[in-house]
């Protein structure tokens, strides 16, 4: 009971504070008007960054121009941009306005002969998954440890001449002592078996304990 005493206080406070930002009519863009994506940087021209945007399911892709240069990003890695369209124009390139890019775990499928109960995969809690393209993206919380883990996506080579693969989420903390749970992003290129004749169905196993009662999930092509 006591803390619902501190609940209409609380209110006011927000209600204050929302008063106030709606008085400022300089607020920095950069903190309102943005979106994150999954993309892929593709380098830098005379202008700037280029990256490739590719929406839910087979939509056609869309080249994204900035006019900064990103450090510490390989030319094909899939990055977290946080950005926003320079203008309401259509087509497949766009001028953007960046305000953050940051690296994920960005790989492409393996495979592995190895029996699925011997992989290491340690919990997540799952958020999202989703395809564009040729790419699989998850977005979920790990456990922090502060040191390099294992995050990769392994079909069951067992499975590759069937016309459903299994695919396992390995995630190993590498026996490191984990304490609180923070987001993660990946990105896994399955386009080798995304183009294969006999393929019709990826099936991705996860050690979820957000949605423990569902097996794994399909993604028919």
């Amino acid at each position: 009971m006591k803390h619902l005493r501190y609940l209409p206080i609380l209110l006011m406070a927000v209600l204050s504070a929302l008063a106030s930002c709606d008085k400022q009519e300089d607020i920095d863009r950069s903190y309102t008007d943005y979106r994150y994506d999954i993309v892929t940087y593709l380098g830098v021209n005379g202008t700037g960054a280029v990256f490739e945007y590719l929406g839910h399911g087979d939509s056609a892709s869309v080249k994204l121009q900035s006019r900064v240069t990103v450090k510490d990003v390989k030319t094909n890695q899939r990055v977290l941009l946080r950005y926003e369209f320079a203008d309401k124009s259509t087509g497949a390139e766009r001028d953007v306005n960046v305000y953050g890019c940051n690296g994920i775990f960005s790989d492409s499928l393996r495979q592995t002969q190895a029996s699925p109960d011997s992989l290491p995969c340690q919990e997540i809690k799952l958020r999202s998954l989703w395809r564009t393209g040729e790419f699989i993206n998850l977005h979920c919380q790990v456990e922090y440890t502060g040191k390099a883990r294992t995050l990769m996506l392994v079909a069951d080579a067992n499975t590759l001449a069937s016309d459903t693969v299994d695919c396992y989420l390995v995630h190993d903390l590498r026996g490191e002592r984990a304490t609180f749970w923070r987001d993660c992003y990946a990105s896994f290129n399955v386009g080798a078996l995304w183009r294969k004749d006999t393929f019709r169905c990826l099936r991705i196993h996860l050690n979820d304990v957000t949605f423990p009662e569902t097996e794994y999930y399909d993604f028919t092509k």
